[in-house]
């Protein structure tokens, strides 16, 4: 089944990266900008057809009503598979690769995509089940970074940190309870970071996966930060200590 792809700069990076589009919907009225002029360009030039709707139609089919008045109709989302993963990062000392212990919300996901690709990871591996799968709401969360940073999708997460494992990745499972915290714990080098569901955290099995873990200390009231902005922490403090 083809998939939605809302908002200029999800489309214009869709079109960067050659993810294969269908067709190109563009709100009748929407005011011309550098964004829209190059989404027309690189369209023509990729052979996608520009169709002019009413505002209204892009309205029924958004997902959360943020579609700038651009949406693309794509390919259904490619998963990438892990054993190409772990291959394309044989042999470096630095990697990170972020895995997902059944997130379910779809922003969240997206959000942790955008992080992750920016601070120069290698992927995001999230479960078949219970759990969000790359869709419109993720790649206009992401910001165009599904169309850069590999997502795989595995039916066991507990056997995939095993591949992981296997591969000479260190795994470090995020919790908000761990005795030691991201300026002391070993954050560096090849890392599996880990982080658990919302509201849940890290599965039981999971978390005995782990390495080690490690908390995000807090000054404020509230307890914790959210799986995505922790996410975005805990790969820059990665990033930091390259």
């Amino acid at each position: 089944m083809a998939e939605l792809i809302e908002g200029r700069n999800a489309v214009l990076e869709a079109l960067r990266s050659g993810v294969q589009l269908e067709r190109i919907m563009l709100a009748d009225g929407t005011k011309a900008s550098a964004a829209t002029s190059e989404i027309v360009t690189l369209a023509a030039s990729s052979h996608v057809p520009v169709e002019h709707v009413a505002r209204a139609v892009l309205d029924s089919r958004s997902a959360r009503g943020a579609h700038q008045g651009v949406m693309a109709l794509a390919a259904p989302f490619r998963y990438a598979e892990l054993g190409d993963v772990i291959r394309s990062i044989s042999g470096k000392p630095r990697a990170l690769i972020v895995v997902l212990d059944h997130v379910t919300d779809p922003g969240n996901l997206g959000a942790v995509i955008r992080s992750v690709e920016v601070a120069g990871g290698s992927a995001v591996v999230i479960p078949r089940e219970r759990s969000a799968s790359v869709g419109p709401i993720v790649h206009k969360a992401s910001a165009g970074a599904t169309a850069h940073l590999p997502v795989v999708r595995v039916s066991n997460i507990a056997q995939a940190i095993g591949s992981l494992v296997d591969a000479g990745m260190w795994v470090c499972g995020a919790d908000e309870r761990a005795e030691s915290d991201l300026w002391h714990a070993p954050i560096e080098g090849r890392l599996a970071l880990v982080m658990g569901a919302e509201g849940a955290g890290l599965s039981r099995l999971v978390r005995e996966r782990c390495d080690f873990l490690v908390s995000i200390p807090v000054a404020g009231s509230v307890a914790s930060l959210n799986v995505a902005q922790a996410t975005s922490v805990l790969a820059f403090e990665w990033v930091r200590r390259g």
